[in-house]
C-alpha cells in the first residue's frame, strides 16, 4: 500500500500518531506505524507498513523491532508466503502504562545516580559544610525525598487503576 492510495482517514491517522507520538518524546516513524497499524483490520506487511507511513522498508524494520520489542506491536504470517506481517496490540492502555514506566523509571534511575555522584564528590563534600552548602545539601534532601515519593506513587498506580477499571 502507498500513502497515496490510502483513504484520508487513514492517511490522518499516520499523521497524527505521529505528531502524538514526538508530543510524548518518542520517534514521529514509531507513532506513524503504531497508528498505522493499529487501524489496520488485518496484519500488514513491511513492504506496505514502508509504503504507507512513506518510509524506507530499513527504517521500517528498525522501528518494527523497537515496537515489537515494547510489546506494541506482534509478528505473524500468512500461509503460502515467507514475509512477515505485523499487527498492533488493541491494549493500548496496557501499552501506554508500561512506556510511562519505563520511562520514568529510567530517568528517576538516572538522577539518582547523578546525585550520588554530586554527592561522593570530594569538592562538593567540602563545599557542604559551608553556610551555603547547608542550603544545598537541603536542596538535595527535597530532591531525594520528591524522587522517592514520586517511586512509591508509581508502584501503587497498577491497583489504583485496577481499582478505577481503567486496567484489567
Amino acid at each position: 500500500m502507498t500513502y497515496d492510495k490510502m483513504h484520508p482517514f487513514q492517511r490522518n491517522i499516520v499523521v497524527t500518531a505521529g505528531e502524538l507520538a514526538e508530543l510524548f518524546s518518542f520517534n514521529r516513524s514509531l507513532g506513524q506505524i503504531f497508528g498505522f497499524l493499529y487501524i489496520s483490520p488485518d496484519p500488514v506487511s513491511l513492504e506496505d507498513i514502508a509504503g504507507a507511513c512513506l518510509m524506507s522498508k530499513a527504517n521500517a524494520s528498525l522501528h518494527l523491532r523497537t515496537l515489537e520489542h515494547w510489546g506494541a506491536v506482534h509478528r505473524s504470517w500468512k500461509p503460502g508466503t515467507r514475509k512477515d506481517y505485523y499487527t498492533a496490540t488493541r491494549d493500548l492502555k496496557k501499552t501506554a502504562y508500561l512506556r510511562v514506566q519505563e520511562g520514568l523509571s529510567r530517568r528517576l534511575q538516572f538522577a539518582k545516580q547523578r546525585l550520588a555522584a554530586i554527592k561522593k564528590d570530594p569538592a562538593t563534600i567540602e563545599s557542604l559544610k559551608s553556610q551555603q552548602g547547608k542550603h544545598w545539601s537541603l536542596r538535595m534532601k527535597e530532591v531525594e525525598s520528591l524522587m522517592t515519593n514520586i517511586e512509591s506513587g508509581f508502584q501503587l498506580l497498577p491497583k489504583l487503576l485496577k481499582l478505577k477499571n481503567w486496567m484489567s
